[in-house]
């Protein structure tokens, strides 16, 4: 047992200090993933609460503990003693501790088992109700770009120890340019409420996802001068193309890489950003990369596309 004064004393660690230890480079509070293919830094720090949270792949803890047990698949006990303090661990450990470490490779995607999950999609009653009753989403939509759910917890790779889909949720395919699988992002189908009380991310993908852009084979479909409308989020996205526009969704600019923004460039591209500020965050963001994106503005009392498209039908 590791002495209570000892554990308080590991908690109140800088969460920003250990992250360094372990190898991360911590700019603006923020430093790339290690728990999954980041290029752009995601992972953001909480100094007043000492904790950790990752947007992209959900990854989260309550403070440095955590954070070595994470990234170092540790247990409690062994985290603390990686932690170190000058009760439990002599000089000559401690110095190793303050070495930085290099980080793991990045565990890499389970495609055949996301290829056999998605390989037969159906829509249970909850995804079937919050696709056609709540947002109005075309089946037509639905059914040519493979959407499935789950109302179990699903794993995310073929081991079975690792991490598992939450339930209920949408099973959405992000595919490449020529239609591969790429990824597939869970989308939970609870409310906001029971995800904060259970502690769950609203979106997940597995470890070693590099997705950015959900609908990239519709670039293939383009003709010349033709619109391409740009979402921030995926149901955003369905909404538009229920309404016959061809369209992608894009969550955050500052993840794109320059593949990315060379496939977009020169397009007739259009935007009606969410009426909040994040969604004119991320026009402009797109605007400086995309300046000749065209912007439309939503009706008054439409926070976003999908409630612009429900108000149609």
């Amino acid at each position: 047992m590791i002495d209570k004064n000892a554990i308080d004393k590991l908690r109140s660690l800088s969460i920003e200090d250990v992250a360094q230890r372990l190898g991360m480079k911590v700019v603006r509070h923020k430093a790339l993933c290690p728990f999954h293919n980041d290029t752009h830094a995601s992972l953001s720090f909480h100094t007043g609460r000492n904790s950790f949270h990752c947007f992209v792949c959900g990854a989260k803890g309550k403070g440095p503990i955590d954070l070595v047990m994470q990234c170092e698949k540790l247990s409690f006990v062994d985290a603390c003693r990686w932690l170190a303090d000058d009760n439990n661990i002599s000089t000559i450990e401690r110095q190793e501790w303050l070495k930085p470490k290099q980080p793991r490779p990045a565990q890499p995607i389970d495609l055949p088992h996301l290829e056999e999950i998605m390989a037969r999609p159906m829509l249970t009653a909850a995804a079937r109700h919050f696709l056609f009753d709540e947002r109005r989403i075309s089946a037509s939509v639905v059914s040519r770009l493979g959407i499935s759910s789950t109302d179990i917890s699903l794993p995310t790779t073929g081991n079975f120890r690792g991490q598992w889909f939450n339930a209920p949720s949408l099973l959405l395919p992000y595919r490449s340019l020529d239609g591969r699988l790429m990824s597939v992002q869970a989308r939970y189908l609870g409310s906001r409420d029971e995800a904060k009380a259970k502690g769950l991310p609203r979106f997940q993908f597995p470890a070693g996802s590099r997705c950015r852009v959900f609908n990239l084979p519709v670039l293939s479909t383009l003709q010349d001068g033709e619109e391409l409308w740009l979402s921030e989020g995926v149901t955003d996205c369905l909404a538009l193309m229920s309404w016959g526009k061809k369209a992608m969704a894009i969550p955050s600019a500052t993840l794109l890489t320059d593949d990315d923004l060379a496939l977009l460039q020169g397009r007739n591209l259009h935007m009606a950003p969410d009426n909040d500020e994040p969604g004119q965050r991320l026009f402009d963001q797109l605007k400086r990369h995309l300046p000749d994106i065209k912007r439309h503005q939503l009706p008054e009392g439409c926070k976003d596309v999908g409630e612009w498209w429900k108000l149609k039908n």
